[in-house]
C-alpha cells in the first residue's frame, strides 16, 4: 500500500528487475520466497507518474500500479502460469506457508498470480482469504492445488 503523508512511502507493486532474472528454467530445485515483497521506487515528488489506482481503502490508503509496467505484469503472469502449470515445479505446501502475511502463488481460473494471505479461516480443510498483490482484488482459496510457495524468480517483475 502506498500511504501519502508518511516519511517512507512503500509499495510492493512495481519493483525494478535486473535483466538477469529473465531466464529459462534450469531444472534445479527452485529457491522459494519468504517474507514480504520488495518495495518499489517511486518517482520524485515534483515529477509526473502515470498510474492506475487498483484499490482505495480510504483517501490516505490506496494501492497503485504503474501504467508503464503493464507489459511487465502481463509477462509476469504468463511466466508464472507456464511455470506453475508444469506439475514438476510444484512444491508441497505446508502449514508454515499458510500464515497471515505470507506471499504465495495462487491459481485464479487458468492463470497464476502473486497473492498475500490476509486471513486464515481454516487449515484442514483449507480456507484462506488472499489479496492478489498486483491486481488489488481479494479471493478465497479452498483448494490446496490452487496455491504454491512463490518461487524467488517471481518476486520481482521481469
Amino acid at each position: 500500500l502506498c500511504t501519502p503523508n508518511s516519511k517512507s512511502i512503500n509499495s510492493s507493486l512495481v519493483p525494478e528487475v535486473p535483466s538477469s532474472l529473465i531466464s529459462s528454467p534450469d531444472n534445479s530445485a527452485p529457491t522459494l520466497h519468504s517474507g514480504p515483497l520488495q518495495s518499489c521506487p517511486l518517482p520524485p515528488l515534483s515529477s509526473l507518474y502515470d498510474l492506475t489506482v487498483v484499490q482505495a481503502t480510504s483517501p490516505d490508503q490506496f494501492q497503485i500500479v504503474s501504467y508503464s509496467q503493464k507489459v511487465a505484469y502481463a509477462a509476469l503472469i504468463s511466466q508464472m502460469t507456464g511455470y506453475y502449470d508444469d506439475l514438476s515445479n510444484h512444491t508441497p505446501v505446508t502449514d508454515d506457508h499458510l500464515r497471515v502475511g505470507s506471499i504465495l502463488a495462487f491459481r485464479d481460473s487458468s492463470s497464476w498470480h502473486r497473492a498475500k494471505i490476509v486471513r486464515v479461516v481454516n487449515l484442514h480443510p483449507l480456507a484462506v482469504a488472499l489479496k492478489l498483490v498486483d491486481q488489488g482484488c481479494f479471493k478465497a482459496c479452498t483448494s490446496p492445488g490452487d496455491i504454491q510457495p512463490l518461487a524467488e524468480r517471481f518476486v520481482q517483475l521481469p
